[in-house]
This record gives C-alpha cells, structure tokens and sequence, in this order.
C-alpha cells in the first residue's frame, strides 16, 4: 500500500473516532471537545448542552484567563451545571499559544504588539457555528470570561455589541485602544466583578503603562462609562452580606439602570479582593457564575 494511501486511511479512521468519541459522550451528558479550522490554524472549543436541550435556548461564551484553558475555567466555573439546571448551553473557545508558550487572547497586550492572531474574528465566527450546527438562540446569546478573557468579553462587546444580549466581565479591563473600537453599546447591559486589591490587573488602572500590558484606565472610570452609555437614570447601592468573614473581602454591588428600557450595569466590587472568580477561591460571598447566570436569564426573551 502506498503511504500516501495508508496516511488518507489512518486520518479517515481518527476522525471517525473522534466523531464515534464525541457522539457517546453526547449521550452521557459529557462535554465535547471540538476543533474549527479558520484562517489556516485548528482552532479549539470545548462545547457543553444538557440532555434534551430544546431549539433555540440560550447560548453562553465562556472565555479563559492568560495562561489558562478552556478546561481550566470549565472546572471551575461550574457553568455545565447551571446549564444542565436551567437549560442553556455553553461553549468554552480555547485561545492560541503566543511566543512564549502562554495560551492567551489577542487583545493587544504590548508584549503581543506583534501577533497577528486574528481573536475577535475566530470567536464570533464559531458563536455563529455552534448557533447554526445546535439551532441556539441567536438573540440570547450572553458572553463571561475571566482576567484576559474579561478583556476579550469588553473588545468583543465594543466591537460585535449586536450579538451579545448582555455581557460579563471578571478581573478584566479595558485599555484605552478599546475605546476607539467601542461603537453603538447603548443597549448593552454589563455585570462585572472586580476585586479592590488585584495584583494582576490594577484597580486604579495603569496610566504609565507600569506594569508592561498596555495603558489601561481604572476600574471605576471603565464601569461609568458603560453605565453612560445605558443612559442610566436610577442608581443604588448596597453592601451584600458578609458571609464568609475568614476570606478577608467584602462586596459592595452598585446598579446604574435605564428605567425605560431596563438595561442595567452591575458591579460586584469586592472589598479586598484579589485578581479572583468568586465562588471559585478568594470571596466566598458571592457565586460569580450564579450571579451571572441569574444576571443573563434576565434578559432572555
């Protein structure tokens, strides 16, 4: 047998597994993990849907951290179960390996001035995928995502605010190149989280570009401009319950919200809080999926 032959063979019957694999775990209520060619590179996702999940449910992007996984944020998060509670499915997009062997996503830190990996067009083109192949709700489409993927979660919603229905980021910012990108976003319901004494991202933004990831503004200054462009009418605040007193944080969550058309901007300040997703580890207050979650249904049609 030619070896040309034999490779066609050995590629036909890996594939056939893959799909054979993926199938069963289907059936079992497991996550799948899928692959997506764009632009020249296989791109990967792991894609999560309860049993007997109905036509046109809601979809929720799930982005994962700088050097993190798609796996990594899927453990713990815990959205599958959520999903699999409330009927709704998730899908958690890998990002690429820069220079250094660090997974991340193209959002343009300044030590990533030179990728050319093309982020925000892979990811809105597999949301249309994984919308088109599970017939998901185009319209009740949510996006989250954790530290780099929160700012990923702020990029795409400047740039693609017609295909989220809300979004919510966590530990992420917005450097100031976003801003120029952000175009019509004044229905654009935000709930973010973000912790007083992050030593990652700086609470009170990096003017000078201290700390090598790019020039980037405070977290306060980020949350009212999004909350302008709801043209926001009613505030309130209030200190949410201390539950957990051996964490060393407490959360303060402001709502800025359209009394005509509902659109809300929520922040969970946490109070001492680190560079964390609560409920995973730092804050034990607050669950950030739940409240995500519970943030996301509220604007399900």
């Amino acid at each position: 047998m030619k070896h040309k032959e034999w490779l066609h063979i050995n590629l036909f019957v890996w594939v056939f597994f893959i799909g054979l694999t993926n199938e069963l775990m289907a059936q079992q209520n497991q996550p799948i993990k899928g692959l997506m060619s764009f632009e020249g590179q296989q791109r990967e996702y792991i894609y999560f849907a309860p049993n007997g999940l109905k036509k046109n449910t809601p979809l929720v992007v799930v982005l994962h951290g700088f050097t993190s996984s798609a796996e990594k944020i899927m453990n713990y998060s815990h959205f599958n179960e959520l999903a699999g509670k409330h009927q709704f499915a998730v899908v958690y997009p890998q990002g690429s390996m820069d220079e250094k062997g660090n997974t991340f996503w193209n959002v343009g830190y300044d030590f990533h001035k030179n990728s050319k990996v093309n982020d925000t067009g892979f990811l809105i083109s597999l949301i249309k995928t994984i919308q088109n192949e599970h017939e998901l709700s185009a319209e009740n489409t949510f996006l989250t995502g954790m530290s780099n993927g929160g700012e990923m979660t702020y990029l795409l919603g400047c740039m693609y605010p017609d295909h989220f229905k809300a979004i919510a980021p966590v530990a992420g910012t917005m450097f100031t190149n976003f801003f120029d990108q952000c175009i019509s976003i004044r229905n654009t319901p935000v709930l973010a989280i973000f912790g007083t004494k992050d030593d990652v991202t700086r609470y009170n933004g990096d003017p000078e570009n201290e700390d090598g990831w790019g020039v980037y503004k405070s977290i306060p200054d980020i949350i009212e401009y999004w909350a302008q462009a709801i043209d926001f009418d009613k505030t309130s605040q209030s200190k949410l319950k201390d539950l957990d007193t051996s964490d060393g944080s407490q959360v303060i969550k402001s709502k800025y919200e359209n009394s005509q058309n509902g659109n809300q901007v929520l922040f969970y300040q946490v109070i001492g809080g680190g560079h964390e997703w609560p409920g995973a580890w730092g804050n034990k207050d607050i669950d950030a999926t739940e409240e995500i979650w519970a943030f996301f249904n509220s604007y399900v049609l």
